[in-house]
């Protein structure tokens, strides 16, 4: 196969876009059915704890970008690979926006938001979410957050209808800079990569890959730089792709 590795989203990609949202039994099953011919991992920025049954489920041993690129795990023993943290000057410059909102703030792994107000900071944060916010708001809020030296935040779509996550990491710890080191663990080259989105933090995924598939229910951004537009993620499409681009080839 002209392919070694291919990288997936989860939301709105293998999984539908909601807390408990699992992978159908076509995606599984061609996911399985490539272990051992390619090196499958996923890119998400959902934390170990919020993934790791859908990891399980698909049967993934190759190491995974999680917490939208803060960190690189072991699917199998969980243990951390690589990882990088904002310091603490860092969160609390980036409190100081978040506190003139209402918005819950959540802070690595935490599955509950608390007021801004009562959290106390401590000396490293991997990656700290604001949600869900408004379209007005978060526009707003990201402009002032790219003021902070090197501080990445961006929006995703919430599981919450119409509105926005906010996603808050240091600027080496994107999708993006991850990738680049897991590739350089899996010694795989750009052009053996195959990565699959669906929304713009995604971008950073199609920047080092090969081959670039979008899903139909993505952003139109996504999908323009796309070599390939996959059905939605409710039709399956990250198998119909991979059937596509693996199976029916040979």
């Amino acid at each position: 196969m002209k392919f070694k590795a291919v990288i997936l989203d989860l939301d709105g990609t293998t999984i539908p876009n909601r807390k408990d949202g699992m992978p159908s039994k076509r995606v599984i099953d061609i996911i399985h059915q490539l272990r051992g011919h390619v090196s499958i991992s996923v890119a998400t920025g959902r934390g170990l704890n919020g993934c790791k049954e859908i990891l399980k489920s698909l049967g993934l041993t190759s190491p995974c970008i999680v917490n939208g690129g803060t960190r690189i795990v072991d699917p199998i023993t969980e243990k951390i690979i690589w990882e990088k943290e904002l310091d603490k000057s860092q969160v609390e410059k980036i409190m100081e926006v978040a506190r003139e909102y209402h918005y819950p703030v959540l802070f690595g792994d935490e599955l509950e938001g608390e007021h801004p107000k009562s959290k106390i900071i401590k000396n490293r944060e991997r990656i700290i979410y604001i949600e869900p916010v408004t379209k007005e708001d978060t526009e707003i809020i990201l402009e002032r957050l790219s003021k902070i030296p090197d501080v990445t935040a961006h929006k995703v779509i919430s599981w919450t209808p119409h509105r926005f996550d906010i996603h808050i990491t240091h600027s080496e710890a994107t999708k993006r800079h991850s990738l680049e080191i897991l590739l350089e663990i899996l010694k795989v080259q750009k052009s053996e990569v195959v990565a699959i989105g669906d929304s713009n933090n995604d971008l950073p995924l199609f920047e080092l890959a090969g081959y670039k598939i979008a899903m139909e229910n993505g952003s139109e951004e996504l999908k323009n730089k796309a070599d390939m537009v996959a059905p939605s993620v409710a039709e399956d499409g990250v198998a119909i792709a991979l059937e596509k681009l693996f199976i029916e080839k040979e």
